[in-house]
């Protein structure tokens, strides 16, 4: 019996989602700044005696969430498949043309993300997708690991239905939508800077700007969360917060204010949302092949 075994990271999107979909990327380039987080999923290929075959899989988080989870499911579905052909690359492409295949506008971000984890910053033009040499601070990793709290609204995500209408209003030229998606992907590269100075206020600022361009490209991206968050930033309790992936639901960012981690997280707790901890996963995709 011969098993394989793979995993992939998910992620959270810092700044430049929207301008890795190539709707953009085949007229302008994108980038995007995410990091891979210790959440993995994960998939397994059984190969029996006689020649069967059976697979399963799963993820650490739930799916909707906006952290990538269907890309990385993908991203070691498509590895555990594939594993004599295996790179990261091509698992990655193969993850991505597949979304392509199941319907509605697909990044390329999330399954690079997950294929070679790490904190990325990734470059579109068309279909090509590049790793930018990129050295952000530690002490800048570390700060957004200690303060940077996500949380799972549990209000359903499904993000073709926030993409759909938007790409469609970009499809007839409008302006504010355009506008908007080079704000996003001009952010990422700003975002690229702060991590590599450890500008924390540049940070924050960048953060809460892509919310606020975000709101250009539709209100029912940060709808579902905004009367929560922004009760926090009134408070004071946090100084910036963004959706993760498409929004509409899923999960949220919030970046805590120093002393109040725990009132950040208790909050989340009081309005239903699920806290998960991570930190950054350095690895991407993991490959174990058992013979028996």
């Amino acid at each position: 019996m011969v098993k394989i075994r793979t995993s992939a990271p998910i992620r959270i999107d810092l700044a430049g989602g929207w301008s890795d979909i190539r709707d953009y990327t085949i007229n302008y380039p994108g980038a995007v700044v995410n990091i891979a987080i210790n959440k993995r999923a994960h998939a397994e290929l059984e190969i029996d005696e006689d020649g069967y075959l059976s697979m399963n899989y799963n993820c650490e988080v739930p799916v909707g969430t906006g952290l990538g989870t269907s890309s990385a499911i993908n991203v070691a579905l498509l590895s555990c498949i594939n594993h004599n052909k295996f790179s990261p690359e091509e698992s990655a492409e193969l993850a991505h043309k597949f979304e392509v295949i199941l319907g509605g506008p697909v990044g390329r971000q999330d399954q690079w993300a997950s294929a070679f984890g790490g904190v990325q910053y990734l470059k579109f033009n068309k279909d090509n997708v590049e790793i930018i040499p990129f050295k952000p601070m530690e002490s800048a990793i570390k700060w957004l690991e200690k303060y940077l709290i996500i949380a799972h609204s549990k209000i359903a995500h499904k993000s073709g239905e926030v993409h759909a209408p938007i790409w469609e209003k970009f499809k007839q030229d409008d302006p504010k939508i355009l506008n908007a998606i080079h704000k996003l992907k001009n952010l990422a590269d700003e975002m690229s800077l702060a991590l590599e100075k450890d500008e924390r206020d540049s940070i924050k600022n960048i953060l809460n700007e892509v919310t606020k361009t975000t709101d250009n490209l539709s209100k029912s991206i940060n709808d579902p969360v905004r009367e929560v968050c922004e009760r926090l930033i009134d408070n004071k309790t946090i100084s910036a917060w963004k959706v993760m992936g498409a929004g509409g639901g899923g999960a949220v960012a919030l970046l805590s204010n120093e002393g109040n981690i725990e009132e950040t997280k208790k909050q989340c707790e009081l309005a239903g949302w699920m806290v998960i901890e991570w930190s950054t996963e350095t690895q991407g995709i993991l490959i174990e092949k058992i013979e028996e």
